[in-house]
Order: structure tokens, then sequence, then C-alpha cells
């Protein structure tokens, strides 16, 4: 069991790292704290064990983590691209290493993705302003893409319907940081959805509803929940907790609204999300669900 403090230093230490993610900055000189991943996917796919934030002082291997964009050179040459302007290229041996594991390049390029990298300090040296990283170790990677769609009249063939309420979009981590949705870039939309869950990924997808009346030229995004035959409980662990313990991709999820622009009259440069939102249960119909909504106007991160 950890003391007090031992466990304050654990929770400053995670909440230094979720920043860096959700800032899509990388954290160079620290290590994460070892985890649990229920999914046995992701353990083929990341084939990375994080250990502890405390260094020891003769280790050179530094790590590293964000979210980030897939590009490619004419599908070879695979390289990531943060919301700030950060260009991290793995070694072609390391990436070749996880697509032997059965990950596909190809299947992500164009999404946002959680990475995880290493690199030896003693042999590349990687200063704080940095805006482009080479040569670095790829040692996980998984998509935090969800789907997006378009439906013409409720109730259509392709409409998803909410079976179980979020949270909230919205976690005030510390007395001055508050994580909310943000735009990626301006065709991306990355939202942290706090939920419950036990032992299933649950599934999120955001609706536009093209004949629904729009106020100011800002359309309405509505963001539909499934549980996905998840038994969690307003007990269980939330995806906030699974973050700070290093798995972000179940608390972030990326939306890519580029088929929106094509069919949409008015800008995405300012958004409305709809979510049905619940902090003390689970059921949808519990009289205490209530319909929040969230405007999200772009901005460039710098």
């Amino acid at each position: 069991t950890l003391k007090n403090n031992e466990k304050m230093e654990r929770v400053q230490c995670y909440s230094i790292l979720l920043s860096k993610f959700a800032n899509s900055n990388i954290y160079r000189t620290m290590k994460m704290a070892k985890f649990k991943i229920w999914m046995v996917a992701l353990t083929l796919i990341m084939g990375v064990s994080f250990t502890s934030c405390m260094n020891s002082d003769n280790d050179t291997t530094r790590y590293g983590g964000t979210l980030a964009k897939v590009y490619s050179m004419y599908g070879v040459n695979y390289y990531f691209k943060t919301a700030d302007g950060l260009t991290i290229t793995p070694t072609s041996s390391s990436v070749a290493e996880i697509e032997a594991r059965g990950f596909k390049f190809s299947e992500v390029e164009g999404e946002v993705v959680q990475i995880a990298y290493q690199w030896d300090s003693s042999v590349l040296e990687i200063p704080d302003n940095a805006t482009e990283v080479s040569g670095v170790t790829l040692t996980g990677i998984l998509s935090i893409d969800s789907p997006v769609e378009i439906v013409d009249n409720p109730g259509a063939s392709n409409d998803s319907i909410s079976d179980t309420p979020i949270i909230s979009l919205k976690k005030e981590a510390s007395s001055i940081y508050t994580y909310e949705p943000y735009y990626f870039d301006r065709t991306t939309l990355i939202l942290p959805i706090n939920y419950y869950l036990q032992t299933k990924p649950h599934s999120f997808t955001l609706v536009y509803y093209p004949n629904e009346e729009i106020t100011d030229g800002i359309i309405k995004l509505y963001l539909r929940h499934k549980k996905s035959g998840d038994n969690m409980t307003p007990g269980s662990p939330t995806s906030w907790d699974y973050a700070v313990n290093g798995s972000s991709y179940l608390y972030w999820r990326s939306f890519n609204l580029q088929k929106i622009l094509y069919s949409a009259s008015s800008s995405l440069d300012k958004v409305i999300v709809v979510a049905e939102e619940n902090p003390s249960s689970v059921d949808l119909k519990d009289t205490s669900t209530k319909t929040n909504e969230y405007t999200v106007e772009y901005k460039e991160i710098k």
C-alpha cells in the first residue's frame, strides 16, 4: 500500500501525463505508472510495458506519448502530427515490428491515434521547443476514431440511439485546468468523454440531422453512447480513472467531421455538441439524466 505522500506524488504524475496527452505535447522525461490493460488486443498492439514516473538517475531511456494524426508518404514512411504542429517520425523498424503483430497503419491513416514511443537520451536529444522529432522507437499505437453519421430522419437505419448516459464532457482536473471538447484541426473534433465502465469497451457515435432547424448558423451534433453489453454501475471505474492510469484512449474520442462539412450549409468553425448526462446513474430513463449542450469553437492550438 502506498503511503499518503507517495499517493500524492503518483496522482501528480498522472495529472501531468494526462495533461500532456490532452494538449498533444510529449512528456519527455517521465515514465508512466504500470497499469493493467483489460483488452487482449491492446496488449498485442501496444507491446509495451510502461513503468514508473520516477526515473533512476542513470537510466537514459525516455518515454513519450501523445494524441496525433497519422500521415504517410504514399503509403510508406508513416509519421504523426500533433494538434500543435509537432511532427513525430518513428524508425521504420519499429513501425514494421508493430505491423508484424497485425496492426495495419493504412487503416488508420488520417485518423487521430494514441501513440507511445521511446528513445535513448544519450543518443538522441529532443529539446523542449522541438517542432520535429525523428528516430524514436514507436512502441504502441491505438486509434481513438469514432463514427460520424448523417441521418436525414430520426429513426432511420443509420441513426444511433443511446442506451446509457455519460457522466460529462467536462472535467475539472485541477483548480486551474478543465478538460473540455476541442478541435484537433478544422475537421476533427476531440471529445473528453467521462463515463462508467466495467469490463467491456463502449461505443460512441456523433450524429448530425441535416433537416433540423439551426440557430445563428450553428449546427448541433448529438453524441450517442452505447454500453455494448457492459454491466457497469455508478460504483464502477470511470474512463477518467483509466485515463489517469495511462489508458487515454478510453477517455478521448476523435470524430472526423469531413462528410458533415460537405453536406452542411454552414461553417463548422463552431458547433454545439449535445449529450445525455448523469453522474449518479447509468440509466438513461433516470429522472436525473439531463441533456446538456457544449459549444465548441475552432481555435488554433499553439
